[in-house]
């Protein structure tokens, strides 16, 4: 029996959505790649003095932040050698300081195969001064030491066990993000991954749920400056893809 006209005339309108939501979600996969391909290229060129350089100057930048100042708990990235700004001396800087300083800590998700992202707290600087650098030269944190570190989403560990009587709600005042790219308005290009994006949907989540009142944490970009694009090109994105509030960069070559 054949189906009715408005029927057929569905599944093709539906079946048409479909195909041009897969072309542009491959379209924006292809210019993030080409994107990412080009600035690491950028990257490569840079020696390990200029990427000194600006790191100084970022550091500078950062702790002169009120917003910075006046935090009591952050989170930083470990940056990559070579690649990225150096958040060597802002992490040291901060511990110095007295602020709870939490850093990402990758770990298996739920799904096969998948991996998702935590915020770890760092105990002291002789615990920065004793992580290992994985596979990218990244310094980071031992998988038999999580389950004693707080989670800047509440609780001990990636699983959030209780650290008491009830469970601690999110508390960042400020997320230091690393990317491959950013532009004039703020876009983030991460490594494609999604660690970030997933963590702050998450946290947002987390955060209403505890009705604590406290706000989204201040969200901060660190840059290269041949990591922010000029003005009139913008970074590809969708509805999934966070902006900073704010980017520090060296503006030095």
């Amino acid at each position: 029996m054949q189906q009715p006209l408005w029927v057929r005339c569905s599944m093709r309108s539906w079946s048409s959505l479909q195909a041009l939501q897969t072309t542009t979600t491959m379209a924006l996969r292809d210019q993030k790649a080409a994107l990412r391909q080009r600035i690491g290229g950028d990257l490569k060129k840079l020696d390990s003095n200029q990427i000194e350089r600006q790191s100084a100057i970022i550091t500078e930048q950062v702790l002169q932040m009120p917003a910075y100042q006046n935090a009591k708990a952050v989170a930083l990235f470990l940056s990559m050698p070579g690649r990225e700004a150096s958040t060597r001396d802002i992490v040291l800087h901060a511990l110095d300081s007295g602020k709870c300083v939490f850093v990402p800590y990758l770990h298996a998700g739920e799904a096969p195969k998948s991996k998702v992202m935590d915020m770890l707290q760092l105990h002291d600087k002789d615990d920065f001064h004793s992580l290992s650098p994985d596979a990218w030269g990244i310094p980071s944190l031992s998988k038999d030491s999580v389950e004693t570190r707080r989670n800047a989403l509440g609780g001990i560990g990636i699983l959030n066990h209780s650290s008491g009587d009830q469970q601690d709600p999110p508390s960042l005042d400020l997320i230091f993000m690393p990317a491959v790219a950013f532009d004039q308005s703020h876009r983030r290009l991460g490594h494609g991954k999604g660690f970030y994006d997933r963590y702050l949907s998450k946290y947002k989540d987390t955060l209403s749920g505890s009705q604590s009142g406290r706000p989204m944490p201040l969200l901060v970009g660190i840059a290269l400056r041949q990591q922010v694009l000029p003005p009139g090109e913008t970074i590809p994105a969708d509805e999934h893809d966070w902006i900073v509030d704010q980017i520090v960069v060296a503006d030095v070559e």
